[in-house]
This record gives structure tokens, C-alpha cells and sequence, in this order.
């Protein structure tokens, strides 16, 4: 007896996420959404130009790296 109302409760469960699923995904999307292009900044676009890197820079870069922090990638078993 328990077995066959987990097997229901199971069976409903999927059935709705089918059914809420199509509601989500199912439809196109409105005539209005589809007219309007949405247009994306990123933080680059608001900056004038981009910083150059000078070989002080490196030299700093360099001086401060620590080849301890380093951890190399285990390969799978």
C-alpha cells in the first residue's frame, strides 16, 4: 500500500513539473518582447581606454609572484 502511494505521489510530481515546465518554456514569447532588442553595457564600455601594461609593471608582477600558491591539477583516478 505504501508503495503504490509513493509511485503516485511520484508519478503527480512529474506530471506537474511537465505541466509547469510547458507554461515556462512552452510559449513564444510576446509580439512586444520580440520587436524590442535589449542592448547590453559592460564596464569596459564605460571606460575610455584601456590601462597599458609598461614593463615596470611586469618587473612588479614578477617580484611579487610566489610560485607556492601554485597547486597543479590531479588527474582522475
Amino acid at each position: 500500500m505504501k508503495k503504490r502511494i509513493a509511485v503516485g505521489a511520484a508519478m503527480l510530481l512529474t506530471l506537474g513539473t511537465a505541466v509547469a515546465s510547458t507554461f515556462l518554456y512552452g510559449h513564444e514569447p510576446a509580439a512586444r518582447e520580440r520587436m524590442v532588442e535589449k542592448q547590453i553595457t559592460l564596464p569596459s564600455d564605460n571606460q575610455p581606454s584601456t590601462q597599458t601594461v609598461t614593463p615596470e609593471m611586469i618587473a612588479m608582477w614578477k617580484a611579487t609572484a610566489a610560485s607556492t600558491d601554485y597547486e597543479a591539477p590531479k588527474a582522475p583516478i
